[in-house]
């Protein structure tokens, strides 16, 4: 039993076959692990894409199904040459294979918790049945399962084209209980510690397990190693171990990119920007069609012509395209080196054979000098001249811009050049800045009248080349200086520093016997057919300092110079010779790369090693250099197939030493490589390589650099031979296709420092890396991404506080609103820094959303929803079947219901509030009515309420009178319209029932005298003290004598029979007013 342990054990898996590997995988640059929602069997939690096949996981187990990749894309061919009937049935077989890897005792009721989530989803439509139908079915990075044993979880996850897991051991958690067994497979081996699987005509590898911790600021690397017995295997450390210290996560490969371009578009030279942006430049030409991704308000939107510079800018994340811009005149342009100055402007050192290469007025040199035809990379058909530019860091103005040269061509080393051992050696140069904005160069030129004055040196040597190095004003408008550096063969200057004294040191490489050396230096004599140099100059350019040769007696180049802070000098470049060894410090015998350290005078060596797979040439071109302010020494480049097949270097890197916690550990052989060694060069900090699986990396000359905090900013030409996409990139980065039938310039930042502070804030699902604005009482998760660190102290701005010894994530949460300022430091007190700090702002809102009160409603009557505090509401009931998107809608709900509104407040912050309405039951009201006349006066109004007995009820007559008597006569005491309501009464509500009806005195006369009275020598019907006849109302009237007959009639009757047709008499008559009343009796007429 091992008490007190926190380890994690690493595995990577690799897969190959007799037809088919990683390094020729046509997928994507990428495994994603996808879930399962239904779309494959319930025991498959999450599957992934392997090259050649699939990984599933399931409860307690992997299972790996490969087919054979090669043979299908020979089916996929035959299938568009053949007529499928002419195709035999055994002509169409794919020999396929599963393995299954189950974990013995593991606890197979560990739910998988995904993270890493990736934006797109996929949709699975397979079959006719559609409940195996899926949509939406999210990708992640990686699965992790806790408490896989018993105090061990297991994480599995992606890392570019392979598959990794790590087991982590967490105290009093026992290693032995791991144990893993292979069914399917038809042997397992172990060699040289690898694990190596065998199925049929596929193998897999399970790579040697790899397990470490930092203890006292040191990684301490624990022997692990596999146990197999049949095909059952475990995990053995033979040696013992302090198992109380954390671990450290892996460098951090920020960004990667490609530019979008869907012409063809090279990679040659990075550099950074301000505030971690990146400059990347190449050419770009349209021989194949398509467009370089120019950007609008860019100060060079068109194509120039044939091969014109193409320069872009990225943000610090890599997912924005600042600006992009072609950079060129109509005949051929290429861009060597690329700097920031103090003003955030960019300069571009280059080489251009455009007769109307843009300058700007004033400029040094507005005129095209000319030179020799030469093809050096691209075709330089008029000769060469260099050319320096000056942008705007915005992109929007060429600020300044010359030619510099002569009438032989500058600024390139002839493709015939004994200096030319790699790919793109002949575009090589420097260009830096001092604080003032003056500029100064580091190159090479074969004219003889280049403009070379007050200088050391004002004559050329006579050889092929001469090493040229001058001095600008920031204007680009004066060469202060400019001297010719070199002996009578063929000599080059790559690169360039300032000390403090202001001061240069350059170097580069020479053929000639006679480069100027001073005495007392290192090497005086000159040992090869090819020896690197390194001079120091007066800033002022009046006198060479210290020259010294570096070499062997067979080929020797410096490419690279730096500068610590005791201002010792470093030099790193090629050689095929038997290069010098000092004692104490890591070195690979018999490789071809070299780096040195010399004092500032030039007269001591510090150190020297080399470093490589020891196949006694070089490995890789050198493409960038630093010293960091710890004194670590970085180091990159490119090697492989891109060497080989222009006749350089037979190169590769395969075989090249990385450290057990690379970024990328393997390597088809055409990758990049960076490794960083302590500042005594003794011991192997860190190494990796970079790149596809199909296409050949490299980069088309030029430079790339490194910041002090030893990130590599870098431009690579990626995907050529077939517009392929295998170059890895990172999730958001700005395209992540190579959109060009050809090449695509992809640039990238690279994280290889030893201590680095890092804080990624997330929500608590870890799906919104970045998160900066929550909503009380939501808590943030604060991941911990820092490279190196013994403990880590976190400050949350709030007074909270917290120190750490492992980078797991933190979730916390605010309890009141605020801006908050997070500090992270990373402390490790075995680096030269000791810690290293960063920050992240979060700002916390309290949601201002609020809905309410609820409310009672009487039926029917309706009532409104109060909401306020947001931007935008979202309104519904229990059922769904409101909603609303109003502040304050109108409902009018039948029964009780609730209403749940989300708020979302000018912030963000969601808020869901609830109203509740009580409905109060209305009271079905029924009641009947009769007006009762007796024709001589106003009616009364009988009134009876039918409404269920157990309500409470009253009358309103509408004259201010009520009753609550079931049945009512009641009389009016004057005329008019009256509301007669019949009101209910329950708990705070009224409900009612009405009808208006005219309550009007109706008088029919008893007596009329035609022939005396005129006021009343006619039968008037009098309503309301008015003829009936003008009202709205209609009477039928029938007059009889008083034997029965008959003698006047009228069914709309006008107040007009006057007994004109009758003699005096009494007469009987018969009324009839329309839906009022029925009038009979006696009038008598008097004549």
């Amino acid at each position: 039993m091992i008490m007190c342990v926190w380890v994690t054990i690493r595995g990577i898996l690799i897969v190959s076959a007799l037809s088919f590997c990683f390094s020729s995988w046509a997928g994507p640059p990428e495994i994603k692990f996808i879930e399962n929602k239904c779309q494959w069997p319930e025991q498959i939690q999450f599957s992934a894409k392997l090259p050649g096949g699939t990984m599933q996981l399931s409860p307690g187990a992997f299972a790996y199904t490969f087919i054979d990749q090669q043979r299908l894309n020979e089916l996929h061919e035959l299938g568009h040459h053949q007529e499928e009937s002419s195709i035999a049935e055994s002509d169409l077989q794919i020999q396929a294979h599963r393995v299954r890897v189950s974990f013995v005792g593991s606890n197979k009721t560990s739910v998988p918790v995904p993270f890493g989530k990736h934006p797109e989803y996929y949709n699975y439509f397979l079959g006719s049945d559609k409940s195996g139908w899926s949509s939406y079915v999210s990708a992640y990075d990686g699965v992790l399962y806790q408490e896989y044993y018993q105090g061990i979880d297991l994480k599995v996850y992606s890392q570019g084209t392979y598959v990794k897991y790590d087991f982590n051991l967490s105290a009093g958690a026992d290693p032995s209980q791991i144990n893993f067994q292979y069914t399917g497979a038809d042997q397992v081996s172990l060699e040289n510690g690898d694990l190596v699987v065998n199925a049929s005509k596929f193998t897999f590898y399970e790579k040697k397990p790899v397990a470490y911790q930092f203890i006292n600021g040191r990684k301490i690397f624990i022997k692990c190693e596999y146990v197999l017995k049949g095909n059952r295997v475990s995990f053995n450390f033979p040696e013992s171990f302090d198992a109380c210290y954390p671990l450290v996560i892996d460098p951090l490969l920020i960004f990667s990119t490609y530019s979008g371009s869907t012409a063809d578009n090279w990679g040659s030279t990075a550099t950074p920007g301000e505030h971690g942006t990146l400059y990347s430049s190449g050419v770009a030409n349209h021989h194949l069609g398509g467009t370089f991704p120019a950007t609008t308000g860019a100060f060079q939107i068109n194509y120039g012509g044939a091969y014109d510079v193409a320069i872009l800018k990225y943000d610090s994340t890599g997912q924005k395209l600042v600006y992009a811009s072609y950079l060129g005149g109509s005949n051929n342009d290429s861009p060597h080196s690329l700097v920031m100055n103090s003003q955030n402007e960019l300069l571009v050192l280059g080489t251009t054979s455009s007769f109307n290469f843009p300058t700007t007025a004033g400029a040094f040199d507005n005129s095209f000098n000319g030179g020799i035809p030469e093809a050096n990379v691209i075709p330089y058909n008029n000769g060469s001249d260099l050319f320096v530019a000056k942008i705007s860091g915005n992109g929007s103005q060429l600020l300044s811009s010359t030619y510099l040269g002569g009438s032989g061509n500058d600024g390139l080393n002839p493709q015939s050049s004994p200096l030319v051992a790699n790919y793109g050696d002949e575009l090589r140069g420097d260009i830096i800045t001092d604080p003032s904005g003056n500029i100064y160069i580091s190159s090479v030129t074969s004219s003889s009248d280049f403009p070379a004055g007050n200088s050391f040196g004002l004559t050329y040597h006579g050889g092929e080349t001469d090493a040229l190095v001058m001095h600008l004003n920031a204007g680009l408008t004066q060469v202060i200086w400019a001297a010719f550096l070199g002996g009578s063969a063929a000599d080059a200057s790559h690169t360039i520093k300032i000390d403090n004294a202001g001061d240069l040191l350059i170097a580069g490489g020479s053929s000639s016997a006679d480069f100027p050396t001073t005495v007392g230096v290192y090497q005086s004599i000159h040992g090869g057919s090819v020896d690197g140099w390194i001079a120091k100059t007066k800033g002022d350019g009046s006198a060479i300092l210290a020259s010294t040769y570096t070499g062997t007696s067979a080929f020797n180049q410096v490419y690279f110079i730096d500068l610590d802070n005791e201002e010792n000098v470093y030099v790193y470049g090629q050689t095929a010779g038997t290069f010098p060894i000092t004692a104490g410090t890591y070195s690979n015998a018999n490789s071809g790369q070299f780096v040195q350290k010399f004092d500032n005078a030039l007269t001591s060596l510090k150190f020297s090693t080399v470093f490589g797979a020891g196949r006694g040439i070089p490995d890789i071109s050198p493409t960038a250099f630093l010293v960091n302010d710890c004194n670590n020494i970085y180091m990159s480049g490119w090697g492989g197939l891109i060497n080989i097949s222009r006749g350089f270097w037979n190169s590769s890197t395969l075989g090249m030493p990385v450290t057990p916690d690379a970024y990328q550990k393997t390597t088809a052989g055409s990758d990049f490589y960076f490794i960083v060694l302590t500042d005594d060069a003794s011991e192997l900090l860190y190494a990796t390589f970079l790149g596809g699986n199909q296409s050949p990396t490299h980069v088309d000359g030029g430079t790339s650099r490194f910041d002090k905090g030893g990130i590599v900013y870098h431009a690579v030409c990626a995907g050529c031979g077939g517009g392929f996409d295998d170059f890895p990139t990172t999730t958001g980065a700005w395209s992540r296709q190579n959109l060009s039938l050809n090449c695509n310039n992809a640039a990238f930042k690279f994280d290889l420092s030893s201590l680095k502070a890092r804080i990624q804030t997330n929500s608590v699902e870890l799906d919104m890396p970045g998160l900066n604005k929550i909503c009380l009482p939501d808590p943030i998760v604060f991941q911990n991404k820092s490279t190196g660190g013994q403990f880590y102290e976190w400050d949350f701005g709030d007074g909270g506080q917290l120190v750490k010894q492992d980078t797991t994530l933190i979730m916390h949460a605010y309890k009141d609103p605020g801006t908050y300022r997070v500090k992270l430091l990373a402390i490790d007190i075995g680096t030269c820094v000791g810690k290293d700090s960063t920050f992240a702002n979060v700002l916390v809102s309290k949601p201002s959303g609020f809905a309410g009160p609820d409310q009672i409603m009487c039926f029917n009557a309706g009532a409104r929803l109060i909401a306020t505090g947001g931007v935008s509401y979202i309104w519904e009931n229990w059922d769904k079947s409101f909603t609303s998107t109003a502040a304050s809608p109108l409902v009018n709900p039948k029964e009780d219901d609730g209403y749940v509104v989300t708020i979302t407040d000018v912030n963000g912050c969601v808020i869901n509030d609830t109203v509740n309405i009580e409905v109060v039951p209305g009271i079905d009201l029924q009641f009947d009515y009769l007006k009762v006349y007796d024709c001589f006066s106003r009616p009364s109004l009988e009134v009876k309420n039918l409404t269920d007995p157990a309500e409470e009820v009253f009358f309103d007559f509408g004259d201010g009178t009520t009753s609550d008597l079931d049945v009512t006569n009641h009389m009016y005491a004057q005329d008019g319209v009256f509301n007669v309501r019949l009101l209910g009464r329950k708990e705070s509500c009224i409900y009612e029932e009405s009808i208006i009806l005219p309550i009007y005195e109706l008088k029919v006369p008893n007596v009329i005298t035609p022939d005396e009275f005129p006021e009343n020598n006619a039968f008037t019907l009098l309503y309301g003290g008015k003829k009936l006849s003008l009202s709205s109302l209609t009477a039928q009237v029938i007059i009889y004598n008083r034997w029965g007959g008959k003698v006047y009639e009228s069914d709309d009757y006008q107040d007009d029979w006057d007994g004109g047709n009758v003699g005096a008499g009494i007469y009987y008559y018969d009324i009839q007013v329309e839906g009022e009343a029925a009038c009979k009796g006696w009038v008598q007429v008097i004549k």
